[in-house]
């Protein structure tokens, strides 16, 4: 069974366990077995320390074959930080690498949203700027165009909602279609 690595800020919520189940339960529908944070092995009352917590994903990402990231914004505008380093651990580990969002918005307009009553163009790059003066990207990518361009580089997709769902931060839908194309890819 190809082992994937789920990625993702679910972890943090307060139902973690029965999201992170379905997630496990839908991969293995696709053919994969599911390894990460939210897998079956990591289900346990032990509490751990952040080093035990770094190193059973460590281990876990390098076993992985396959890394799915739920790069939905979490906490601002952008992806869960740790979730972002994985997706660039596992590029560089030369793994395949698929990414999806909830948030159908581009990066860019999610940052404009927040400084729009600031926001200038810059008349030299056409860029806009926030009140800061700071550039906000705007490439029309799902995050940061490091996170889509690596995944991208990396032979992967980043797999973006239509329209936003009513609960993004628990929402299955876009991360369903992922596993179906990526089932259909490897097939």
């Amino acid at each position: 069974m190809t082992t994937i690595y789920l990625a993702g800020p679910e972890v943090f919520l307060p139902d973690a366990l029965p999201i992170m189940a379905e997630k496990r339960r839908l991969a293995r529908q696709f053919g994969f077995e599911p390894t990460g944070p939210g897998s079956d092995e990591n289900q346990t009352p032990i509490k751990r320390t952040a080093a035990e917590i770094y190193a059973r994903n460590d281990v876990a990402m390098r076993r992985a074959e396959i890394c799915l990231a739920n790069i939905t914004p979490f906490r601002g505008v952008s992806a869960d930080p740790g979730t972002v380093y994985e997706i660039g651990f596992m590029i560089a580990l030369g793994k395949s690498v698929f990414a999806y969002t909830n948030h159908p918005d581009d990066y860019g307009l999610r940052v404009r949203s927040i400084w729009y009553a600031g926001m200038e163009i810059d008349e030299t790059s056409g860029r806009p700027r926030g009140p800061d003066g700071i550039a906000i990207e705007n490439h029309g990518m799902a995050d940061n165009l490091m996170i889509d361009g690596g995944v991208g580089a990396a032979g992967g997709k980043v797999f973006r909602a239509t329209t936003l769902p009513a609960d993004p931060a628990r929402d299955l839908t876009v991360y369903f279609e992922a596993l179906q194309t990526i089932a259909g890819i490897r097939r």
